[in-house]
């Protein structure tokens, strides 16, 4: 969650912290600013006063790396003549972002060399039950048989049984050979003439043999057909061509996701891409779409972090900067909705700005 405030000249900012935040920027009011320097100055605990940068017109902003935690005493205040703005988030109850990049990397090896050892774990276990289970005898009248043995034998007898069928299907059953006595012999001599009789055809009764062509069934007006359609066809796509003529596609490097944000990859990164629970550091400029106007912008030392998906940047940020690869630059035009809505964030920021970034992803992690 965003966290800011004004110290104007003068003024000191004193509070026991209630809950724990992160200052990420100073950034001096133009404004207001004159020619001289302006420092920024921390009272911490009482004890001492600690210079966190100094401002001037040649140097208008500062990022900066400050955690404080609940029930921290401190004062912010300013020597100069004018007003600076300090920019950051609110921290939770998340400890993750006090953890430094070993750790963060040692914890996922771990967390990995753990998923390692139960899938092991998990993989034998399995072999072992179904090992256990296909030697695991049933007891049948006191004397043990395995199941698997029984299966295939049931199996086979099956299998033979089907091929009995089979054969009785293909081969009819021969008579018992039993000596034939002679009136026998001229029954059946008689019955084979008038089945050979049968099925010799007659020639009168032959079917008139019809020429090939009209066996095929070919239609004298198939061609014609067949060349209509292929006309059809190319009518067809021609029109198809004309309608597309002159439409430009959409770069596949540019997107537009729902919500209105335009998302346009300007370089493509060859590192580790970003996903939702990241921690990220990046390079950015912020503009405003209506005049162009610069109103923010890192570009130097370890660059500005935040965790991903998280809601501590505007959410044009975090839905646009994930699935981006470390050393990729992306150039992202966030609608009010998606950045400081109907209040902006003045005086840089007037109410429903639409607003450009420039961003590039330096690391991760």
């Amino acid at each position: 969650m965003f966290w800011g405030l004004i110290i104007e000249p003068g003024k000191k900012y004193s509070q026991t912290v209630d809950s724990s935040f992160h200052i990420s920027k100073a950034t001096l009011d133009l404004s207001s600013a004159t020619d001289e320097d302006i420092t920024l100055l921390l009272d911490y605990e009482g004890q001492q006063e600690y210079i966190l940068c100094h401002l001037n017109k040649g140097n208008k902003q500062e990022s900066l790396d400050l955690n404080f935690q609940s029930g921290d005493s401190i004062s912010l205040f300013t020597h100069g003549q004018a007003s600076i703005h300090l920019s950051g988030y609110l921290l939770g109850d998340d400890d993750d972002d006090d953890m430094t990049l070993g750790d963060m990397l040692e914890e996922e090896e771990e967390e990995e060399e753990i998923d390692e050892e139960m899938e092991g774990k998990d993989l034998r276990a399995t072999l072992q039950a179904k090992a256990v289970k296909r030697a695991q005898p049933e007891k049948s009248n006191g004397k043990a048989q395995k199941k698997p043995k029984v299966e295939m034998d049931e199996e086979d007898d099956d299998d033979e049984e089907e091929e009995a069928e089979a054969e009785e299907e293909e081969e009819p059953k021969q008579p018992s050979p039993k000596p034939l006595t002679k009136s026998q012999k001229k029954k059946e001599k008689k019955a084979q003439q008038q089945q050979q009789q049968q099925q010799s055809p007659k020639p009168a009764a032959a079917a008139p043999q019809q020429p090939q062509k009209k066996k095929e069934g070919a239609s004298p007006a198939g061609k014609p057909q067949q060349q209509q359609q292929n006309k059809n066809k190319k009518q067809k796509q021609k029109a198809n061509d004309s309608k597309t003529k002159g439409k430009v596609p959409e770069s596949p490097a540019k997107q537009t996701l729902p919500g209105g944000l335009v998302v346009e990859d300007l370089k493509v990164g060859s590192g580790p891409e970003s996903k939702k629970g990241d921690m990220v550091a990046v390079y950015y400029n912020g503009k405003l779409a209506k005049n162009g106007k610069q109103f923010d912008q890192t570009n130097k030392g370890p660059g500005f972090k935040f965790k991903l998906g998280q809601g501590r940047v505007i959410k044009g940020w975090d839905l646009g900067v994930a699935g981006m690869k470390v050393g990729g630059k992306r150039k992202l035009t966030i609608p009010a909705s998606l950045a400081y809505g109907a209040g902006g964030a003045p005086p840089q920021i007037p109410p429903h700005s639409t607003l450009v970034f420039e961003v590039e992803l330096k690391a991760l992690n």
